[in-house]
């Protein structure tokens, strides 16, 4: 009987007679763990955007399900809930909810982590969209004509910042005089602050767009409502990913061929593995005077 029941949650035998042995705390619902869990988190000072999707996912897989003790929550409940997501987010949302159950084990409202007798996921993931040259120039044409996100765009896709970065940099945080933006460390997801010192030309544009009276930070439903309206103009179905992100890095690796400069420009903790998510692209150049590239009919991978 034992055994099979510590079968059915895909947790040990030990480990399921010790949390049974435990006093009645450890009958709490799925809602309520998921609740303290996201406050613990919260008191922890962790990143509120982080909080956010890591509820959303939860409070997904918990409806249906709310008032489950969250120790009968089995291996079959959390394979059945990823198999319904495709296998590239499924690797995501596996993440997050073992997030939980490793909390709840900790806390002893459940025996093991069910995430962990899951089969492993492998995923090929595509080669990073980078944006061509016509493409930033159809992108800054309609920019200029409505420049909500101009900003916005110039920061990601001229200076690199993550678009989270770009989307809380304020006009107080870019320095024309010497040459440099400040990311501070509470608008990153590395939570370390830098300094960005990128081309000359990033600033004739940031110059650009403040001739429009354009406000930043943006908010990001403006940011989310303009991008959709941008890649139809380009000819987008979708907004890449970290399309402009990955452009910045792919151009200015082509211009410098140093990725360990770039990588710690661009704010990443790992310069060596970084440099596999760019392109190296020898054909375009990120210039003092601007974007150019050397073969305009060359084709580029998207």
């Amino acid at each position: 009987m034992v055994h099979n029941e510590a079968k059915r949650r895909g947790v040990d035998v030990l480990a399921f007679l010790q949390v049974q042995t435990q006093s009645p705390v450890s009958s709490l619902a799925l809602d309520v763990v998921i609740k303290e869990m996201l406050d613990a988190k919260r008191s922890a000072g962790r990143n509120e955007r982080y909080i956010d999707c890591l509820g959303w996912i939860l409070n997904g897989f918990a409806t249906g399900r709310e008032k489950m003790p969250i120790e009968r929550v089995g291996l079959a409940d959390v394979d059945a809930y990823l198999r319904s997501k495709n296998l590239i987010s499924r690797s995501c949302y596996r993440g997050r909810l073992s997030t939980l159950f490793n909390y709840a084990v900790r806390k002893g409202y459940m025996a093991a982590d069910p995430c962990r007798r899951l089969e492993p996921i492998t995923v090929t993931r595509p080669s990073p969209a980078v944006m061509t040259v016509d493409e930033v120039r159809q992108s800054l044409k309609w920019l200029q004509v409505n420049p909500r996100i101009f900003g916005w765009f110039v920061l990601s896709t001229f200076a690199g910042l993550r678009p989270e970065e770009a989307e809380k940099t304020t006009w107080a945080d870019i320095n024309f005089k010497e040459g440099w933006i400040r990311v501070e460390a509470q608008t990153t997801k590395v939570r370390q602050r830098r300094v960005v010192y990128p081309k000359p030309m990033v600033f004739k544009w940031l110059l650009a767009v403040k001739k429009h009276n354009v406000a930043l930070p943006v908010s990001r439903n403006i940011r989310s409502d303009d991008l959709g309206k941008l890649r139809a103009a380009i000819g987008w179905k979708v907004w890449k990913q970290d399309c402009t992100r990955h452009s910045c890095a792919s151009y200015w690796l082509s211009d410098t061929g140093d990725a360990s400069t770039v990588a710690t420009a661009l704010g990443h903790p790992r310069p060596c593995s970084a440099s596999t998510t760019w392109r190296w692209s020898p054909r375009w150049r990120l210039g003092s005077s601007g974007l150019s590239a050397e073969n305009q009919n060359s084709s580029h991978e998207q």
